[in-house]
């Protein structure tokens, strides 16, 4: 991976994000919120970030899921088509060629015809004299905004080939409550309320719970009745009324790990309204949120070994010659008794003063999302060693929808994802769980922070897991690292076999996702390649990347 160039830093001005999460948003030790620290950052420093067994519902669950999504995608095509009424967009220095719109879509998509929410995207024209089409793009999260990577590229990041620019326009996507489209909005002191994520007794239980309540209640309060209507399969409805608005025919979509998700909600949806539907980083949605959190911690686990053992063998790396799985437990140990220092936040005041071990275990995970990086990572835990771990602290909240910090992705994933805890004996039994399977992470991660941020959530859980029903759509690419430190493998070969038409390309390497990700260059080609014809890779295509 290399390093785009940097946007530009004053602090007015909406700066691309550093990291993708699932792409999903890193959590904070005790944080339910979305924190892009590096793994994605609303609009923060830079965009650096480039570069067992299965459970599942039963069919008829799937079958009858599947009638009820019809019948609402129906509903959705009552809907009368509204042109896209391009305009500047409200990013501050965005070029000229850089235009957003917006559209009205339902709150309740069994509700058509009432109260309504504003989806907003942006356009970034093709280079190209003949470009295909369009290409929708969501980056992942949930909490993702792609108008944000779209503004980072109209600035000249590269964060797309040279080939999808001069083909497709770029329309960059954020999801109902995310970024530019009616943004989640809550009580940042309470986005700011530590608590553990691990609590060792009741007292600590009842204060994450108690927290969970009054954040999710905040949220409910400043945001209205949209927070119970975040799912998935209501943003892969909105998505279509994007697609009639644009007028260009059928789909071509880019969908980066959350981005999965919602581009197989759409396929199930809309299967014969698509030209094209790139998944990059397969979010499986068929687990049981148990699953998903022993499959992402072990594969977080894998890659934090894989890291240690190229520093092993790596004179550039900083902790060469050092036991670096050793360090990091003797690490996460003495900042778990006494927080380390991070001055950088001290000076800023944009960020927690200090850190936990647990905030180290939960944050470390982005930094090995990008393996370019990986020298960061080194330099990082060399620095918190050495009593300075403000790469490791969360950010704070400054307003009801900051940038960096709030409430879109646990908003997002409590509707997607039940947690099965109601007490603290079943937290327990969770945290054997995860230390089982990851004896030094010990399960943070995630799909650790869905399991514990959606306790005491005041919304229900509207899309549950399920098997993808998807007929007669044609071919989906699919493409997932082996040691992807967070969407695990195993989830994009289970994620193909579902899909018909589904076709799984295996890059053989580290990170998480393989568009983005420089020195993955088989892997985006075939990516390209696929947007620009239709056609894929052989199945069981395995690129060296």
């Amino acid at each position: 991976m290399t390093t785009p160039p940097r946007a530009p830093q004053d602090r007015d001005r909406p700066r691309p994000p550093r990291r993708l999460r699932r792409l999903r948003p890193a959590r904070a030790s005790g944080s339910p919120y979305r924190v892009w620290t590096t793994r994605t950052t609303g609009v923060a420093a830079t965009v650096a970030l480039i570069a067992g067994t299965l459970v599942l519902p039963t069919a008829a669950a799937a079958t009858a899921d599947g009638s009820a999504a019809a019948a609402t995608a129906a509903a959705a095509d009552e809907l009368p088509a509204q042109p896209l009424n391009w305009t500047a967009c409200p990013f501050p220095g965005a070029p000229g060629g850089l235009q957003c719109a917006s559209v009205q879509v339902p709150v309740d998509y069994a509700r058509p015809r009432g109260a309504k929410t504003t989806v907003t995207v942006n356009r970034l024209r093709a280079t190209g004299a003949h470009p295909v089409g369009s290409l929708f793009f969501d980056p992942g999260g949930p909490g993702g905004s792609g108008t944000e990577l779209v503004y980072a590229e109209s600035l000249g990041a590269g964060l797309f080939t040279a080939a999808t620019r001069e083909h497709f326009d770029l329309i960059g996507l954020d999801p109902r409550g995310v970024g530019l489209s009616s943004p989640v909005r809550c009580d940042p002191e309470l986005l700011n309320r530590q608590v553990s994520l691990f609590p060792t007794d009741e007292a600590g239980f009842r204060r994450l719970v108690e927290r969970n309540r009054e954040l999710g209640l905040s949220c409910r309060r400043l945001t209205g009745p949209l927070l119970e209507h975040l799912d998935t399969v209501s943003a892969a409805r909105d998505l279509e009324v994007l697609r009639r608005a644009l007028g260009q025919g059928a789909l071509n979509y880019l969908g980066l790990s959350y981005g999965s998700q919602l581009g197989t909600a759409y396929a199930e949806l809309f299967p014969d309204r698509i030209r094209t539907l790139a998944l990059d980083g397969a979010l499986d949605h068929s687990l049981p949120t148990t699953t998903l959190f022993k499959d992402e911690a072990q594969a977080y686990e894998d890659s934090f070994r894989r890291f240690a053992d190229r520093c092993a063998q790596d004179t550039s790396c900083a902790l060469h010659g050092t036991d670096v799985g050793r360090m990091f437990d003797d690490l996460v140990a003495a900042a778990d008794r006494t927080p380390v220092p991070a001055p950088a936040c001290v000076r800023s005041g944009n960020c927690r003063p200090s850190v936990t071990g647990e905030d180290i275990r939960l944050n470390l995970q982005g930094m090995l999302l990008f393996p370019a990086r990986q020298g960061e990572l080194a330099l990082a835990l060399q620095q918190a060693r050495n009593g300075d771990a403000s790469a490791f602290s969360p950010p704070l909240a400054t307003g009801p929808s900051d940038g960096e910090v709030n409430g879109s992705a646990i908003a997002i994933e409590c509707l997607d994802w039940p947690t099965p805890v109601r007490t603290l004996a079943d937290l327990q039994r969770l945290q054997r769980l995860g230390r089982t399977v990851a004896p030094r992470l010990g399960g943070a991660s995630q799909s650790w922070t869905i399991l514990t941020g959606c306790i005491g959530w005041p919304a229900p859980v509207v899309n549950p897991p399920r098997p993808a029903a998807v007929r007669h759509a044609p071919p989906i690419l699919i493409t997932n690292a082996t040691h992807d430190p967070s969407t695990a493998y195993p989830w994009a070969v289970h994620l193909a076999a579902q899909l018909p038409s589904g076709v799984l390309v295996t890059r053989e390497g580290d990170g998480h996702t393989s568009y983005l990700a420089r020195g993955a260059a088989r892997t985006r080609d075939a990516i390209d390649n696929y947007l620009l014809t239709g056609l894929t890779p052989p199945p069981g295509t395995v690129y060296d990347d």
